[in-house]
């Protein structure tokens, strides 16, 4: 059944007439049967316009989305000379070396982007930094620990980190949250003490 519909296809696409009625008939089967079928979509869109139907403005969306270049499809619609309108012939074919001289005419501007990035990587742009400049923000960066955050597990990384002054805080604080341990918390300041005097 493929087999008949691209045959059927073919002979469309070769005598197309968008005011052929029966054509566009066969054109919404195909449709029907394959919904991305992008060429068809187009032909069969060329059709409703042409003979100016309602389902022109329900399908243009459909095959917009479908198109992979839209300027395409508006020129494709929107000329009045069918002959000169055919999509490209696809049976147009290239030799490996004609495809070297269409990239050709392209390369200049591939180029021209490769040396901006070239450039770009050899000559970064330096951010001048005023030494001078103060900053007016008025951020303070709060480094107070709430007494309900404060555990012995953070009193040791105080000891360990040796930031004796927070560690004595630390156990200060968590004799007056644990009274029963008071003197073993004592003991820990009495030794940080010593720790911090040795240094």
């Amino acid at each position: 059944m493929v087999k008949k519909s691209d045959n059927l296809f073919s002979n469309i696409i070769e005598e197309f007439d968008p005011m052929d009625e029966s054509k566009s008939l066969e054109l919404k089967k195909i449709l029907n049967s394959y919904p991305y079928f992008q060429s068809a979509s187009a032909h069969y869109l060329k059709t409703l316009k042409f003979q100016k139907k309602d389902a022109y403005f329900e399908l243009l969306p459909k095959s917009a989305i479908l198109t992979f270049n839209r300027s395409i499809l508006r020129n494709w619609l929107h000329s009045s000379n069918i002959n000169e309108t055919q999509p490209i012939d696809l049976k147009e074919k290239y030799t490996f070396l004609d495809w070297f001289d269409i990239i050709d005419e392209d390369s200049t501007k591939i180029e021209k982007k490769f040396d901006l990035i070239n450039q770009f990587i050899n000559n970064p742009p330096k951010i001048k930094i005023n030494k001078d400049y103060e900053s007016k923000s008025s951020f303070k960066s709060e480094t107070k620990i709430k007494d309900e955050l404060i555990t012995e597990t953070l009193a040791k990384i105080y000891v360990k980190q040796e930031k004796f002054n927070k560690a004595i805080k630390a156990y200060e604080i968590l004799s007056l949250k644990y009274p029963k341990k008071s003197s073993f918390f004592a003991d820990q300041i009495n030794g940080i003490k010593k720790l911090k005097n040795k240094d």
